[in-house]
């Protein structure tokens, strides 16, 4: 059965859903689950599986990058200002939701609007585009069953 024609199943939405919100935690385990019981995953489940561990490599990667480059960016005289923006963007918290208790910084913003996006796909059934990473998970899955 090709992945285009097969009805999802609620259970694929909802470890997807999961998948997503931990960085490929629980995915990880439904694949180890699956493979234990010798059972393939649908392509739309694997599809979104991998997507959340590729965003969470992608996210831990940029991170230490971060914590790694600013300090030293910010012994530069001219380039501390990028140093100051990158910091800025990344670490001061620009919306305060008090009432529930969280705050965002503008990458974290980002972020979370990146994820509601895509769970927003997974809860009608289809893979959300996302510029770049699209290209990638296409090429990765390409010869998935």
């Amino acid at each position: 059965m090709s992945h285009n024609t097969y009805r999802i199943q609620p259970i694929e939405k909802i470890i997807s859903i999961l998948s997503y919100l931990t960085m490929g935690i629980v995915g990880l385990i439904w694949i180890i689950i699956a493979h234990i019981n010798k059972r393939n995953l649908k392509y739309f489940l694997m599809y979104n599986i991998s997507q959340s561990m590729i965003i969470a490599v992608i996210l831990a990667i940029f991170k230490t990058l971060i914590d790694l480059l600013v300090p030293i960016l910010w012994i530069i005289p001219v380039i501390s200002y990028v140093a100051s923006a990158i910091n800025f963007i990344v670490s001061v918290k620009i919306i305060r939701l008090y009432f529930i208790g969280i705050s965002f910084s503008i990458f974290e913003l980002a972020v979370f609007l990146l994820l509601a996006y895509i769970i927003l796909g997974v809860i009608n059934g289809r893979i959300s585009k996302v510029p770049l990473l699209t290209n990638i998970m296409n090429k990765a899955m390409k010869n998935y069953n």
